[in-house]
């Protein structure tokens, strides 16, 4: 069987829980600090940790790790999801922004002097 429908297999069969879980870490999050955020930053939250539990699912899916590992993982990144989102899209950003500030040099592969 190809690779794709064997993991779609495997998520039919029980990895949907997995986006599950990320989501309740995420609320559990939401629950336990004071933060006032609106109803709507909150389903956002929500969804961001069920999606990237989701993804991380099928990275992790097809590794030799044990489940409890795994499911420590799942409730980890559905905790932080958001922040590391947020600092991806930032880093992104500042690239676009300076490009030649991450590129080395070709000459002799040390940084730019305004790094």
């Amino acid at each position: 069987m190809e690779p794709e429908k064997s993991l779609l297999k495997e998520f039919i069969n029980g990895g949907w829980l997995v986006p599950l879980l990320g989501a309740a870490a995420m609320i559990a999050r939401l629950l336990s600090t004071g933060g006032n955020y609106t109803l709507a930053t909150q389903l956002k939250k929500i969804l961001t940790a069920a999606i990237s539990c989701g993804v991380s699912w099928c990275l992790l899916e097809q590794t030799d790790v044990s489940s409890l590992t795994k499911a420590i993982s799942y409730g980890v990144i559905g905790v932080i999801s958001p922040e590391v989102i947020s600092g991806i899209v930032l880093l992104g950003q500042k690239f676009a922004k300076n490009p030649e500030r991450f590129i080395r040099d070709n000459n002799n592969n040390e940084p730019s002097p305004d790094q």
